[in-house]
């Protein structure tokens, strides 16, 4: 379900609102420099991205043609149209695709149709972002109510999990005052080669969305947002954590994690594989991750407005 994106080294991504405010137009234009990079989302993560989406680039994605030579001159500007949808039942196996792989090797742990189900019969919360209406998502912003529903199975499998790994750092008693108390899991998710530029349209429209259905009676004043976000992290040849710097795999939690009151790290309990990159120079080599960050509810508003501003076009 990769959304190919010709020459994505070589041009810029701009979302422009159009007349329909549910509606965003990315518009693609090449550039001069060679240094304009479209996006950081997709740096080093496109060759190893299994936790992401699961979605691969095109092997057409590349800006030269057979003999080598350069061909983005020819293509100009291409505007392609994204539309925001509520998520629907026809939905339901692209999303179900996307959330198995956000939880990459560890999925079969979780019930994934059942946290899918959650999502859509939630009332006009949450969006998808699609090349037309009936066609697949290409990206998925929700909530979920964990204290809500607290009985479901998936809630307690993620609960369950999320306190081993923070025990494993000492931090699991924080954690679970923060799933004791009225916290919504963030789900943002989208194949690899979406630009970031749709998350802040996405996330204000959630926020919008919670804050009609709270005043309906609903429950969606959330103390605490919790984002499990994807990272990559360097590893030595037989899979070892060698403590380095990890790197974010969606661009935006770079800035997320400013506004984030609690973190950690943790790493897939059921790894199948070493290295899925690999330096030819050292025994080293990036494997994928996970970042759990929780966003209390003061600084929800000013996440949104920091990434309207860092990812404006």
């Amino acid at each position: 379900m990769g959304l190919k994106r010709p020459h994505d080294e070589d041009e810029e991504v701009e979302v422009v609102p159009s007349q329909s405010k549910d509606k965003r137009v990315l518009q693609k234009e090449e550039t001069e420099s060679e240094h304009d990079s479209v996006s950081d989302d997709n740096t080093g993560s496109e060759e190893v991205s299994d936790n992401d989406t699961g979605s691969e680039v095109s092997d057409n994605d590349s800006g030269s043609d057979s003999d080598g030579s350069d061909v983005s001159s020819e293509l100009g500007m291409v505007d392609i149209d994204f539309e925001f949808f509520d998520p629907a039942t026809d939905d339901f196996h692209a999303m179900k695709h996307m959330l198995s792989s956000a939880f990459g090797d560890d999925a079969e742990e979780f019930n994934i149709s059942e946290l899918v189900e959650m999502i859509l019969e939630q009332n006009a919360i949450g969006s998808t972002v699609k090349l037309e209406e009936g066609g697949d998502p290409y990206g998925l912003m929700s909530v979920v109510d964990m204290r809500a529903h607290n009985e479901k199975t998936v809630i307690k499998q993620i609960k369950r999990y999320l306190e081993k790994k923070a025990d494993a750092q000492k931090m699991g008693g924080r954690l679970r005052e923060i799933l004791d108390g009225h916290t919504g899991l963030l789900i943002n998710e989208r194949v690899i080669n979406m630009p970031p530029q749709v998350v802040a349209p996405m996330l204000r429209m959630l926020a919008e969305e919670t804050k009609r259905a709270t005043a309906a009676g609903e429950s969606f004043d959330f103390e605490y947002y919790l984002l499990l976000a994807p990272m990559y992290r360097e590893v030595s040849e037989d899979d070892r954590n060698i403590d380095t710097m990890a790197a974010y795999a969606h661009a935006e939690d770079e800035f997320v994690e400013e506004f984030a009151c609690f973190k950690f790290d943790y790493r897939f309990s059921r790894s199948r594989r070493v290295a899925d990159v690999r330096n030819s120079f050292a025994e080293t080599g990036l494997a994928p991750s996970k970042r759990c960050l929780v966003i209390p509810r003061a600084n929800f508003a000013p996440l949104i407005k920091r990434l309207d501003k860092v990812l404006a076009p």
